[in-house]
């Protein structure tokens, strides 16, 4: 799963990866093969396909305090859209999970578990990002079903 994780915090945009040399790097076979399926994924296409006036945070630390409590973690992937005017419009939030997931309960399972922890991030992304929690999204990202689940608002 960390292998995975680094890998695809590498990549910036699709169009910029350096994913050739991946393979050469002695790395886990199976590592690299879920990576590279995540990037070449139609159905993950939208986490990496660069679009005007985007930014990407990977693999962010953020400190932040929110009801009163200090509250750290690491973003995996942040995609920040501005306007003309360079405000922002819209963030989303990534996270790559490795969970070995199988059928639909499953999925619904891995939402479950992981919809508290993406809230948090979708709060603690509004405040790095200077907006409403309302122009924030989140979004899981099943690395072994190339899958996206979206994470509805708490």
């Amino acid at each position: 799963g960390n292998v995975v994780h680094e890998l695809l915090a590498e990549v910036e945009w699709a169009d910029t990866a350096a994913v050739g040399e991946w393979a050469r790097r002695g790395l886990a076979a199976e590592a690299v093969s879920e990576a590279l399926a995540c990037l070449r994924a139609p159905s993950l296409a939208g986490v990496w396909v660069r679009t005007a006036r985007a930014e990407v945070w990977r693999e962010r630390a953020f400190e932040v305090v929110l009801d009163g409590a200090w509250v750290a973690g690491v973003f995996d992937r942040v995609v920040v859209q501005r306007d003309v005017r360079n405000a922002v419009r819209a963030v989303t939030v990534f996270d790559f999970k490795t969970d070995r997931v199988g059928d639909s309960s499953g999925i619904e399972e891995a939402l479950r578990r992981h919809s508290a922890q993406l809230n948090l991030y979708r709060r603690a992304a509004a405040v790095c990002a200077g907006v409403d929690v309302e122009f924030v999204t989140g979004e899981i990202v099943l690395t072994r079903l190339q899958k996206r689940l979206s994470v509805p608002p708490a």
